[in-house]
């Protein structure tokens, strides 16, 4: 797993339940769920190389990237004359992933129809050619991964409720970027080394770049972050820069963080300067994290969804963090 990134708490819950699919058939299937770019398909390739298909085809196909016309024929492949253009037998990305995992990215995307047989697939472990008259059975691990609310989806009739449940057998919330802070700087360092392989300089960050970083919530996630980094060693070749500033980040950033540094003292919350005795940085954040939540869980009621508006995360999100931070319990003794 050397391109899993990452020590925080947070973090290391992904890892855990990786570690943990390890050890359990790899049939299980997986649905992975969390705001864009925050690293989906690095943990799919993380379940299948820690799995027994290692060394067998991993294939992502992105449901939202190809037209619903085509991709049953993608998906499932089809017959010689199937339709206009078929000029020749071709399997599909199931059948290419034989003994191995496929990862539908974006399947929330995916029309009524076509999650009739995707459910099918599931189901009866075969697929239907485009144009064919007989099945073709398959032995491929799905993991499906999503940046939408599929509960949701269900609620409002754009998601099958018995796709959903064949897919939500292990489910997995991926935190975002900004509640996992910490893997930051190890993060811009793998950016940074991945990018010399491919000739770019190497790109040093210096102690207010670093503070600033630390300090922006990187709405696009990881892959926000890596995007930086090289547009940084970019601008650092054409400069012949041997450490990048804070003056030297994209002005998107550096504006944010300075409009937050700008923000009328009420609007922030008052934290000690120094850590509490006995607690390490990731401890205390958790801490912060908990208390903002079973506040806010107080407040609304412990309305799950009228909660997840306040905080402006997806409901899934807040539901993760509250079995990770035990925030009930929190909540419970404020109360007592």
């Amino acid at each position: 797993m050397a391109n899993v990134i990452g020590e925080s708490p947070a973090w290391v819950n992904i890892l855990n339940e990786v570690t943990a699919l390890s050890h359990a058939p790899s049939t299980v299937t997986v649905l992975l769920s969390g705001e864009t770019g925050t690293g989906k398909e690095v943990i799919a390739r993380a379940i299948h190389e820690t799995s027994d298909r290692a060394g067998r085809p991993f294939i992502a196909i992105n449901c939202a990237a190809i037209p619903d016309d085509l991709l049953e024929s993608v998906l499932f492949g089809h017959e010689k004359g199937a339709f206009t253009g078929a000029y020749a037998k071709s399997p599909g990305k199931f059948e290419q992933a034989e003994g191995g995992t496929i990862l539908l990215d974006e399947i929330g995307e995916m029309s009524l129809p076509l999650q009739a047989k995707l459910l099918r697939v599931l189901q009866e472990k075969q697929v239907d050619r485009v144009g064919g008259r007989e099945p073709v059975p398959v032995d491929v691990r799905i993991i499906a991964a999503t940046h939408r609310d599929l509960q949701q989806k269900v609620i409002d009739r754009a998601f099958r409720e018995d796709l959903y449940y064949r897919l939500n057998i292990y489910p997995i919330e991926l935190p975002a970027l900004r509640l996992r802070k910490e893997d930051i700087p190890s993060l811009a360092d793998h950016a940074a080394e991945s990018l010399v392989k491919r000739g770019y300089p190497k790109v040093r960050f210096a102690a207010d770049a670093m503070e600033a970083m630390m300090a922006y919530d990187w709405p696009g996630n990881v892959r926000e972050l890596m995007n930086m980094v090289e547009r940084v060693a970019v601008q650092s070749a054409q400069d012949k820069r041997e450490e990048t500033r804070a003056i030297h980040l994209p002005t998107n950033l550096t504006k944010v963080v300075a409009q937050n540094a700008k923000a009328p003292c009420s609007e922030r919350m008052d934290f000690p300067a120094r850590l509490p005795d006995g607690k390490s940085l990731p401890e205390y954040l958790m801490d912060i994290e908990r208390e903002i939540i079973a506040s806010t869980m107080h407040e609304t009621g412990r309305n799950m969804s009228g909660s997840a508006r306040l905080l402006g995360i997806p409901r899934t999100t807040l539901i993760a963090r509250v079995k990770t931070l035990n925030a009930f319990e929190h909540n419970q003794d404020n109360a007592a």
